[in-house]
């Protein structure tokens, strides 16, 4: 078992996002990411399906052609090989899980 305190783990930096493994296996990753305004995870494809839920703060999502804003509490589910990035408008913290 493993017990994490997000408040412990959040981290900001006003030179770049910060992305920390919270656990990664075989067949799934957990990451938490923190974003001050403006900062964004530029476009990627991931070969696993990804979910990112949204704990504090706004932002845009992008996958594909499609663009939402997104807020505390949003559950946004990507499937696999679709680009897909992620943009702060306020501070913003993220559980992004990859399985698949």
């Amino acid at each position: 078992m493993k017990l994490l305190s997000l408040e412990e783990l959040k981290v900001f930096t006003a030179s770049e996002f910060i992305k920390k493994e919270l656990t990664v296996t075989e067949h799934f990753k957990l990451l938490l990411v923190c974003f001050e305004p403006g900062q964004a995870v530029p476009p990627c494809v991931m070969e696993r399906s990804t979910a990112f839920y949204i704990i504090e703060g706004r932002g845009r999502v992008s996958v594909s052609d499609e663009e939402h804003t997104v807020s505390a509490g949003s559950i946004i589910l990507i499937e696999p090989d679709l680009s897909r990035q992620i943009k702060a408008e306020t501070r913003l913290v993220v559980l992004a899980m990859q399985y698949e």
